[in-house]
């Protein structure tokens, strides 16, 4: 039996999986348990044709693929929101299954995607969303099946992590080091859904959809990201022990969750602090396999068109057997609500950082307004700026537990004090 794809969309990941094909054929053909034939290519680039083989139909236009009635999954690799929309919710009405890797597309239409996949006994497959070669989504949907999912913790964005390595291990201010990433092909043109937190509350979302069996929206989710981090926050973080990371986490606490993209404190002991370049690490909980962790390149056309392959093999094996779509791939429950907490009521430790002016009697404001918020300071660190040509001395330090909506309060009294030259910055500690 032969099962035929159409792919729509030919850059890096899909020209990736073109070269896949090709290279390891047999052993697809082998795990599959059938023949797969690369029937329709689409992209809008017609000099993309030259990557095919064999006269294999090309295309500029993706109807052709959607609406061609002898594919048997379509797979969609252009990105975006308004068009891969459009090709996979008219693909699944039309009789066809998906493997895309559309990360934003399902973080923001879950509800339409899989409730179509219901009615029409169709599925998603998606594993090069989330991680890219890491073989996440499948481990949580399958693998810990069982479990209560206690926690969700990742550095999910491999623009951001390359970004702040080399901050980091470079001594390289934030601009520096985008270009950097710019160069080396880990950060697009335009950063900002990287940069901002985006990318990765999109794959946070994806991962807690799949473990809570309900759409976690992105309102859902409390987003920052590093575009306003600062090179002097990353050495006194080192001074302290830690490492500055950005992390998606999801937490489950009993009165709802906590979902957050948002920078960290990360002690340097800790398997997430030494995770650097574009390499992404997630840490899932369950309440019996305990917390399993997963490295790997979590960008890059390779590492994701292995992911995309193996969804195509494993929908193939479905339908040779017969087996596809009889059971949804994705549990989801649209009667079950997500109800968040106030993460503001959440009692956390915290970096902080103060600029002032240089002259006796400045901590001991700062310390006065802190008290009355109830914010007990664990250490202190006050000396000449480490960056020399800063105006204004810096004064650091590291609370014990407090509720964050009590530390913002306190903020912004203490950036109104006249000792007080710049808006004070906190950063959240893992533990």
């Amino acid at each position: 039996m032969k099962v035929k794809i159409g792919i729509i969309g030919l850059g890096n990941v899909g020209s990736s999986v073109i070269d896949l094909f090709y290279k390891n054929k047999n052993i697809i053909s082998q795990k599959s348990g059938c023949e797969i034939e690369l029937s329709i290519v689409c992209d809008k680039d017609y000099t993309k044709k030259k990557l095919l083989k064999n006269n294999i139909v090309f295309t500029t236009n993706y109807e052709d693929v959607v609406n061609n009635p002898d594919v048997d999954i379509v797979v969609e690799l252009i990105g975006g929101d308004d068009v891969a929309y459009k090709i996979i919710t008219t693909a699944i009405q039309k009789g066809k299954h998906i493997v895309t890797a559309n990360k934003a597309l399902l973080a923001k239409h879950w509800d339409r995607i899989f409730t179509l996949c219901e009615k029409y006994k169709k599925v998603v497959y998606f594993e090069s969303a989330v991680g890219a070669g890491i073989p996440v989504i499948q481990s949580l949907n399958e693998g810990l099946a069982a479990n209560k999912i206690v926690s969700i913790t990742g550095i999910l964005n491999g623009t951001t992590n390359y970004i702040l390595s080399t901050m980091t291990l470079l001594n390289q201010q934030f601009d520096l080091a985008l270009k950097k990433a710019q160069k080396l092909g880990f950060a697009e043109k335009d950063p900002s859904e990287d940069i901002k937190g985006y990318d990765t509350a999109y794959k946070l979302s994806i991962l807690s959809s799949i473990a809570y069996s309900r759409w976690v929206k992105l309102s859902d989710v409390y987003i920052e990201g590093i575009e306003n981090i600062e090179l002097q926050d990353i050495r006194f973080a080192e001074s302290f022990g830690y490492a500055i990371k950005l992390l998606g986490c999801a937490k489950i606490y009993k009165e709802g969750f906590l979902f957050e993209v948002r920078k960290y404190l990360v002690p340097k002991n800790h398997i997430f602090a030494n995770i650097i370049n574009e390499n992404n690490g997630i840490m899932i909980e369950g309440d019996y396999s305990g917390k399993i962790m997963f490295i790997g390149r979590g960008a890059g056309g390779e590492a994701a068109s292995s992911a995309v392959m193996s969804d195509i093999i494993y929908v193939s094996r479905g339908i040779v057997n017969n087996t596809i779509g009889k059971i949804p791939y994705i549990t989801y429950c649209p009667q079950d609500k997500v109800v968040t907490i106030d993460r503001l009521k959440v009692k956390s430790c915290f970096y902080i950082r103060f600029i002032t002016v240089d002259r006796p009697g400045v901590l001991a404001k700062i310390a006065n307004v802190l008290g009355k918020y109830n914010i007990s300071i664990a250490a202190v660190y006050q000396k000449e700026p480490l960056e020399k040509f800063r105006s204004g001395v810096p004064i650091v330090m590291l609370t014990h537990k407090v509720a964050e909506g009590n530390l913002i309060s306190a903020m912004k009294k203490i950036e109104q004090l006249d000792v007080v030259l710049q808006k004070p910055v906190y950063i959240k500690i893992y533990e």
